[in-house]
């Protein structure tokens, strides 16, 4: 089985004074990063999808699934981190906007900001692959979750070199892992060629230059 896994695009800032959790919607850029992915996977044989229960994450394959029409299943424990917070703000502008969130994690006050915990967070990540590669859901399968959750699933791959594994995981990015029948392998991480290529262009060049070639 081949997992694509793809973090959201970029959201907007989602402050809630109401008590109830921040699930904000793609910012401009965020809707243009979720048409790119969606349009360079879409050449690919997709079995299923799968999202996170944010908001971010499912509009980000919507229109691969809409394109492919295929449902997409919801895993509740591949949501973020931060999966009860009232604050979401994007993470590249966490230090001039996220003043309170950062104090937060600064001083472990988790519950506060309607964070888990770090060591729930991973067991939680951790159980969810786990269960979602027993089920195989398909043979090339779509994941779209958040940046932390990638990173967990990662380092559940990698295991014992997980301690020393951090990456900034880019919005709308795509990494790719093949699970195999006793291992996974980490196949790619943080594929953003999507942005500047385009599959029906790329294909149209080769079939020139072979013809050239010839």
């Amino acid at each position: 089985m081949e997992v694509i896994i793809v973090r959201h695009g970029r959201p907007v800032i989602d402050r809630r004074t109401d008590g109830t959790v921040a699930d904000p919607v793609l910012d401009e850029h965020g809707g243009w990063q979720a048409e790119r992915v969606s349009s360079w996977l879409a050449h690919e044989a997709i079995d299923a999808i799968v999202a996170s229960p944010k908001t971010r994450a499912i509009d980000t394959v919507r229109p691969l699934a809409d394109t492919l029409g295929v449902d997409i299943d919801i895993v509740a424990d591949f949501d973020e981190i931060d999966r009860n917070a009232s604050v979401y703000v994007p993470t590249d502008i966490w230090a001039t906007h996220a003043q309170d969130l950062l104090d937060g994690l600064t001083e472990q006050r988790y519950a506060d900001i309607g964070y888990d915990p770090p060591e729930v967070f991973t067991e939680r990540v951790h159980t969810a692959w786990h269960d979602f590669v027993a089920s195989r859901p398909g043979e090339r399968v779509v994941v779209s979750c958040h940046g932390g959750t990638i990173r967990e699933i990662i380092r559940a791959v990698l295991g014992d070199a997980a301690p020393s594994f951090h990456v900034k995981v880019e919005f709308a990015s795509i990494t790719r892992i093949r699970v195999e029948e006793h291992r996974s392998v980490l196949v790619s991480l943080n594929e953003t060629g999507h942005f500047d290529a385009d599959r029906i262009a790329m294909r149209g060049a080769m079939n020139t230059a072979s013809t050239l070639d010839s």
